[in-house]
């Protein structure tokens, strides 16, 4: 007859009396295997079997005239045993599996991802229109709901809504707005900076500086005026190029002194409710240290499927003490942070020389000014 033999579910027993190895050779003709088989002393095996089988060796055994004795379940037959002796736990797992495979038909999350300005807005949005924590996954319409978006916010390129595990996530992608163009079809070409002009060409119009001047931002550059045949001013929209020696300066002040922190063992502990939803108790209370470190340990008390957690919350009291670093290397730090300000504001452009000069402020900061001089053209149309 064939059994089911499950490798999880295993006894232990001990077979007492004479002739054992006869025992052993009866399992092998019966076809019943053991898991194991040691000897305790001259009449006693200590054997491990698969429970399938326990009631037939159980029965060779008394036919036989052998002595089973201390029966002991392993594995999943101990854990049946101690279920049948406490019902309550079967029937907890049973009524939990129940309560998550419930929950997660509802949805208990809602992200707005990449909204920026509109994000609060948006989330007002949604609200209002009932999609809102604990509202059922199959009331849940993405499409319809992308296309109200859509509606209410024209500015925006595109959204994308959509449902994963228990959360409603919507995505929001603003686009590039066109730039302004020039309206006006004539006028004067003017300093976008100051600087020092270093040469000039003229498409449209009449130059109003030359090399070597010194021009303000706003200064005319190119007068949008031209003489025609007839010795008529005739106006037209000035345009060129006018390229100036122009100097862009970038400054980081960084402090000489820097501060260390250490815990002084003074500790105060604080335990909350902590849910997506609300916390209990709403605010807690700090402790009166002037500066302190806050660890913050979660304990979950549902699950994942449904977020309850129960929140341990650790200010323990911190010393402050300010220790003078080494000049130079607060001189080199600066320095470098400086000069990658200006390498960024200034990628692409011909840099002509560049320095970094320093300044102590107070006695207990430094302040590193990076300045590098370049070729750019400044000309750009007048305003309206």
């Amino acid at each position: 007859m064939m059994r089911m033999r499950l490798p999880l579910f295993t006894h232990r027993f001990t077979l007492g009396g004479l002739n054992l190895e006869r025992f052993l050779n009866l399992m092998q003709q019966k076809e019943i295997p053991l898991l194991s088989a040691r000897r305790q002393n001259g009449r006693t095996l200590v054997c491990e079997c698969y429970s399938a089988d326990l009631n037939t060796i159980s029965a060779l055994a008394q036919e036989k005239g052998w002595r089973m004795e201390a029966l002991c379940p392993l594995g999943l037959s101990a854990l049946l045993v101690k279920m049948k002796k406490r019902p309550g736990i079967p029937v907890g797992i049973a009524l939990m599996l129940l309560c998550t495979l419930v929950l997660s038909q509802f949805v208990w999350r809602i992200e707005v991802h990449q909204a920026g300005a509109y994000q609060a807005d948006i989330a007002s949005f949604l609200q209002q229109s009932g999609y809102h924590p604990g509202i059922p996954r199959k009331s849940v319409d993405a499409r319809a709901l992308e296309n109200a978006l859509v509606y209410r916010y024209p500015q925006i390129a595109w959204f994308h809504a959509y449902v994963t595990n228990m959360t409603l996530v919507v995505e929001v992608s603003q686009g590039v707005a066109m730039p302004d163009q020039p309206l006006h079809e004539t006028g004067d070409l003017v300093a976008s900076q100051n600087g020092i002009v270093h040469s000039i060409r003229v498409f449209a119009g009449t130059s109003a500086v030359k090399a070597g001047d010194v021009v303000q931002k706003g200064d005319v550059l190119i007068r949008g005026v031209e003489r025609a045949r007839d010795e008529q001013l005739v106006s037209v929209r000035a345009d060129g190029v006018v390229m100036a020696r122009c100097w862009d300066s970038f400054t980081v002040r960084m402090p000489l002194f820097q501060i260390n922190s250490a815990e002084t063992g003074r500790e105060a502990v604080s335990i909350r409710i902590h849910t997506p939803w609300f916390n209990w108790p709403a605010t807690i209370q700090s402790p009166d240290f002037l500066s302190s470190n806050l660890y913050i340990t979660q304990t979950p008390i549902a699950g994942a499927f449904f977020p309850v957690y129960v929140q341990t919350l650790t200010h323990r009291e911190v010393s402050m003490e300010a220790v003078p670093r080494d000049v130079n290397q607060v001189r080199k730090e600066a320095c470098e942070a400086a000069l990658n300000q200006l390498k960024t504001a200034l990628f692409g452009d011909e840099i002509i020389d560049k320095w970094v000069d320093y300044c102590m402020i107070e006695d207990d900061t430094l302040a590193a000014t990076a300045t590098a001089e370049r070729l750019v053209d400044i000309g750009e149309p007048a305003s309206p």
